[in-house]
């Protein structure tokens, strides 16, 4: 897929590629040798740059260390996502984001300048968090683990397709499609836009190539940083654990000190079992399981830390993965096999014990305000 705009004082040649086709190389390489640009901008930022360039990067990550710091989304969406390009990679025998590290090689040896113009992917993936609901995010590691449709990988880059995913994608996913794609688009093309240049040949996903066209002939550009809107996540953050704490305060002064203790329990154990359960489903160590019981009840309590960080961590120091596990991750092909590799499950213990802290804790404010009521 390829589009021309022509701005007067210069031209803009969009290249859309599936990130995984050979076919997608080869346009790249031969638009770039075609028009012989003095401006290569791709679809990447400096940490997948640098991802793509080395792939010992996983074999050096302290993963417990990263999840403690707050990395674990990150690393699991970035992990998921990669297996899933890699899934449809398969039959064409190139590894994701080979055409847009093609076109940086086409610029350096043809010394044409170069620049990364993808907003930074921690700043994305961060955004994706706040910005997802429970559902979607639910609903979206599901998707990827059932796989797609049955599309030939060049029949993603036409256009009566995308289209029909886009608005698939907007109607179930309204936050993956604003930020992965929407912003994306906008941060991307102011990128572009503030470079110097005569003549630029962009290289991105095919399904970035129409937004970015219409902005770039537009020229009115809004890059949306941080919500203008009432925070209404973090305000739930915080109030959740609040609205609890007063509840069972309100249960034992108000209805009896049985059913404040009754209460007391359900929240304990609610939070504890499903916690518990979401570490035994990543097949992590009975230590790890212990961990998630214990903790899960406090940490629902405390939003700045969650039960799945700190059994993910311990589950990281107590079992380490071997350095050939840490190896393998990136090359995973399948997501069963993230169960195979103890770094996968690590991961795993993190966000399954998430999302069973998370159930529990609505299960449990469910049963003491049936209490109240």
């Amino acid at each position: 897929m390829r589009r021309d705009i022509d701005l007067g004082d210069r031209k803009v040649t969009l290249v859309g590629t599936a990130h995984i086709s050979e076919e997608s190389r080869k346009e790249v390489e031969e638009t770039i040798e075609e028009i012989e640009p003095d401006l290569v901008g791709v679809e990447l930022d400096e940490k997948r740059f640098e991802s793509l360039n080395d792939r010992d990067g996983w074999k050096d990550l302290d993963l417990a260390e990263a999840i403690r710091d707050g990395k674990g989304y990150l690393l699991l969406m970035n992990l998921l996502l990669a297996v899933y390009q890699r899934r449809l990679g398969l039959e064409e025998g190139i590894e994701p984001g080979e055409e847009l590290m093609a076109a940086v090689e086409m610029a350096e040896n043809n010394n044409i300048d170069y620049a990364l113009i993808d907003r930074d992917i921690s700043e994305t993936f961060e955004r994706l968090r706040g910005e997802m609901t429970l559902k979607e995010k639910l609903f979206f590691l599901a998707g990827l683990s059932l796989g797609t449709e049955d599309y030939e990988i060049e029949e993603l880059k036409e256009t009566n397709i995308l289209d029909q995913l886009m608005r698939e994608l907007e109607d179930d996913f309204p936050s993956v499609k604003r930020v992965f794609l929407d912003e994306r688009n906008a941060y991307m093309v102011e990128k572009l836009l503030e470079r110097d240049f005569d003549h630029a040949v962009v290289v991105v996903g095919a399904a970035h190539v129409e937004g970015m066209c219409e902005m770039i002939q537009d020229r009115e550009i809004e890059v949306p940083t941080t919500s203008k809107s009432i925070p209404w996540m973090k305000i739930f953050k915080y109030g959740f654990p609040l609205a609890i704490i007063a509840m069972i305060t309100y249960t034992f002064y108000q209805i009896g000190f049985s059913a404040g203790i009754g209460g007391i329990q359900f929240w304990v154990l609610a939070n504890g079992f499903l916690a518990m359960i979401g570490a035994i489903l990543a097949r992590s160590h009975i230590a790890t399981w212990i961990t998630s019981f214990l903790v899960s009840p406090i940490t629902s309590l405390y939003p700045v830390v969650g039960a799945g960080m700190v059994a993910a961590y311990v589950e990281g120091k107590i079992y380490p993965p071997k350095v050939e596990e840490m190896e393998q991750l990136p090359y995973t092909t399948e997501y069963r096999d993230l169960w195979n590799n103890q770094a996968g499950r690590i991961l795993l213990t993190f966000f399954l014990v998430s999302i069973g802290s998370s159930l529990a804790a609505f299960a449990g404010a469910g049963y003491i305000a049936s209490i109240i009521l």
